[in-house]
């Protein structure tokens, strides 16, 4: 009786946790690549799943209930892959573009999948007048239009704009003056779009180039790179280009001294401009209204002072040692801003409804490199067979396998030499591991962005995407892919693929 009794209590505990989180679709993908994976969702619940798989398009439709509508397998253009850049939702359709390259001339070739009955539509190849000195540097897709954008040798903006599926509208925008970098193209190599379902995560927010759509204008925004003749002084770049006008605009928060590495981030939400300075000997966020580029409120730390706007502790992820689960809480206010600090600077935010703000504030420190030169000096390489001279005649000595380290260093190159074979050599220098994350959250008012006190019983203390880690950490696999977009007014579907199950995974997350 007793067991019962402990058994009804310890349900009674848990209870709020499970009504935070349930299942809402399971599928069957027979997918052997997950990073082929690409999922776009409606604002009315309904998923379009596409994957290219033995040259043919996949897809998967689910609707507002999470059951599965349509099912298909259509073959595609000699087989050959579609280089997806961007999806968007219209009417009726959920729309992929993909880039496709015949010698000097690009097309954009798109092909569409119906919202409500899963049906698939091939849509007519756009050619673009492209010059030859037009350098393709990426694209995105917003809820109106999708781009594509180029760089000429004058680092002018290049943008083609969709009217309508068979004609796109050029746009050149000059940069005169914007002040060049040190590296050709350093800002627009790490461009992203920043996507209403966005992960609001720090390995999302790290990037210092990124890309906000507000109606016909386009603003990048560009953090932390050394400009030529600023001196020892770096700071946030807005551009700003207006669709219709064809002008371009340049501002600059205040400037910061330069260190040898980048040591600040931002992130636009709405019509406020967050930036965060992250040092071991400071800590700064400063919010400014992104018309005026005026401060409208500012926070300071330093090293022996306690963040008192955390809404949760400091948490490290990634950074595991053996026996460890990669996972961990920093307490002690000497380590928080040591470790705050180490790695990439990064800030999002986001809101689920209209009186509170979550910031997701930390670093991100990319995982370590191979050896880009050598490779890894353990793998295993194969001598080559070699004919011995004997009394009976020529005899065949096969080859072994040895450590490369075991081999003179002359022959490290082994790609380029034709005596041995070396099946593990990376010479790109691939990354190794998930790499490093350490944020915490806070929760400002979206009026006068003061904290907002939470008690610790508060069943909304946790954000979302705290829910959504704390599921993760549960799951015996990190999933290689996964994806996230709002339902409704305070719920957020977190999508992964179960490698061990070949399914694919829906679980609908609430914020209260």
């Amino acid at each position: 009786m007793r067991y019962i009794i402990l058994a009804l209590l310890l349900l009674g505990f848990t209870a709020s946790e499970v009504r935070a989180q349930q299942e809402f679709a399971n599928l069957d993908l027979p997918l052997r690549r997950a990073e082929d994976l690409v999922s776009v969702a409606d604002g009315d619940g309904n998923v379009c799943l596409y994957f290219f798989q033995g040259g043919s398009l996949h897809f998967s439709l689910v609707d507002a209930t999470g059951q599965t509508v349509a099912t298909q397998e259509i073959p595609y253009r000699n087989n050959q892959q579609p280089q997806v850049l961007g999806t968007r939702v219209t009417d009726t359709e959920f729309v992929f573009y993909s880039r496709y390259v015949n010698g000097n001339k690009e097309f954009v070739r798109p092909f569409a999948v119906n919202r409500y009955s899963g049906a698939f539509r091939s849509m007519p190849d756009v050619p673009l007048r492209k010059e030859r000195n037009e350098t393709f540097m990426g694209a995105f897709a917003d809820a109106d239009h999708f781009y594509m954008l180029y760089s000429d040798k004058k680092e002018n903006l290049i943008l083609y704009r969709e009217l309508d599926e068979s004609y796109y509208e050029k746009k050149t925008f000059p940069t005169a003056d914007m002040p060049r970098t040190r590296t050709r193209h350093e800002r627009q190599d790490e461009l992203i779009f920043v996507h209403p379902d966005l992960e609001r995560t720090v390995f999302a927010g790290q990037h210092r180039s990124k890309i906000y759509t507000r109606g016909d204008k386009i603003y990048m925004v560009f953090d932390g790179f050394y400009l030529r003749g600023q001196g020892k002084e770096t700071t946030t770049e807005i551009l700003t280009l207006d669709w219709p006008t064809g002008q371009t605009e340049y501002r600059t928060l205040p400037a910061l001294p330069y260190k040898l590495k980048s040591n600040f981030n931002s992130f636009l939400h709405g019509n406020t401009l967050f930036r965060v300075l992250l040092d071991k000997e400071q800590f700064n966020l400063t919010a400014y209204d992104f018309n005026t580029l005026a401060p409208i409120k500012e926070y300071n730390y330093t090293a022996e002072q306690e963040i008192d706007i955390k809404a949760t502790p400091v948490h490290q992820r990634g950074a595991g040692a053996l026996f460890s689960s990669g996972n961990s809480v920093i307490e002690k206010t000497s380590k928080v801003m040591r470790n705050l600090s180490t790695g990439r600077p990064a800030i999002t935010v986001d809101a689920f409804n209209d009186s509170t703000l979550q910031l997701t504030i930390g670093s991100y420190q990319p995982p370590s490199r191979r050896n880009p030169h050598g490779g890894d000096p353990g793998r295993l390489v194969r001598t080559p067979d070699r004919l011995v001279q004997t009394s009976r005649g020529l005899y065949l000595m096969p080859g072994r396998w040895v450590p490369a380290y075991t081999l003179p260093y002359s022959y490290n190159m082994f790609p380029y030499n034709r005596y041995y074979y070396d099946p593990f050599f990376t010479r790109t220098g691939e990354q190794v591991g998930p790499g490093t994350s350490t944020y915490f959250r806070a929760v400002l008012d979206s009026e006068t962005l003061d904290k907002v006190a939470l008690a610790k019983t508060d069943s909304t203390a946790a954000t979302v995407q705290d829910k959504i880690e704390a599921y993760e950490e549960e799951l015996k696999q990190t999933p290689e892919f996964k994806t996230l977009y709002r339902y409704g007014t305070n719920k957020l579907h977190y999508g992964y693929f179960d490698r061990r199950s070949k399914t694919f995974k829906i679980m609908e997350f609430t914020q209260n």
